[in-house]
């Protein structure tokens, strides 16, 4: 597949969370955005069950090794590792180390993980634990932050730096700019120190139903939600051009504009 991308972006990674089951679509958004990355889920996003289909294994390999896009993985969402309930607490453990050491296998960049709500000990407790159980593997362990509902952890820069110092290099951050309007912080004001230790971006604005604070999170395109296309280039600017970004969008044509105006803004 020829790929159309000129010289300014070829080393720009951004794309869009989309399926791994529809490869056909995928490279009709790659023909028609030059996507370089992209985000997926390896195994069921509602459930435990980490098995990987065999159709997917094969649909990641063509994924990296032919389409040449950089993957990530997010993981499924009944992760809670802040639980205080034992037993979710480990199995949401055990589901990580699998879904880390099976992306690594399959070349994967970074696998994303939310820390959950409930206690911070637990949090650290069960990131201890995935980082005992994934020693070598290559996949980047990402914690993202969230926008704060409820017991959330990781909804402040200041929790974010905490986790950071806690942790001295060995995870990074995924950073969700809806996530943070949801809760309060300018993403285009956060500190050099969180920025470098931010590895992916999810570059979500937010809808206009969640005002700046509310501790809400719901996704928008960036030409309907309250952040606009704007801000969402000071984000870009303040994070760096060379952070991986990722949407997390529905519908076709909606993807595609948020895809187009992060080319021509990388």
């Amino acid at each position: 597949m020829k790929n159309s991308l000129n010289s300014n972006n070829a080393k720009k990674l951004f794309g869009a969370h989309l399926s791994v089951s529809d490869i056909k679509n995928i490279q009709t958004i790659i023909e028609l955005c030059q996507i370089t990355a992209i985000q997926i889920f390896i195994s069921s996003p509602r459930s435990f069950n980490p098995a990987i289909s065999e159709t997917s294994k094969k649909n990641i390999d063509i994924i990296i090794n032919e389409l040449k896009l950089a993957a990530s993985v997010h993981m499924p969402y009944l992760v809670n590792f802040a639980s205080c309930d034992e037993e979710l607490r480990k199995k949401s453990v055990s589901q990580v180390i699998y879904g880390i050491k099976a992306s690594s296998d399959l070349g994967v960049k970074h696998y994303i993980a939310h820390p959950g709500s409930g206690v911070y000990d637990n949090l650290k407790r069960s990131i201890d634990e995935v980082l005992d159980g994934i020693d070598g593997a290559s996949a980047e362990f990402l914690i993202e932050n969230t926008e704060g509902s409820g017991k959330k952890l990781i909804s402040t820069e200041k929790e974010a730096l905490k986790l950071i110092g806690d942790y001295n290099g060995k995870i990074g951050i995924c950073w969700d700019t809806a996530h943070a309007y949801g809760a309060g912080v300018d993403t285009s004001k956060l500190s050099a120190k969180l920025i470098s230790h931010i590895k992916l971006v999810h570059l979500n604005d937010s809808s206009q139903a969640v005002e700046f604070g509310s501790k809400k999170d719901r996704h928008a395109g960036f030409f309907e939600g309250r952040i606009g296309p704007e801000k969402i280039t000071d984000f870009i600017n303040s994070l760096g051009h060379e952070k991986t970004y990722i949407i997390e969008r529905e519908g076709f044509e909606n993807t595609c504009r948020d895809l187009i105006f992060i080319k021509e803004t990388l």
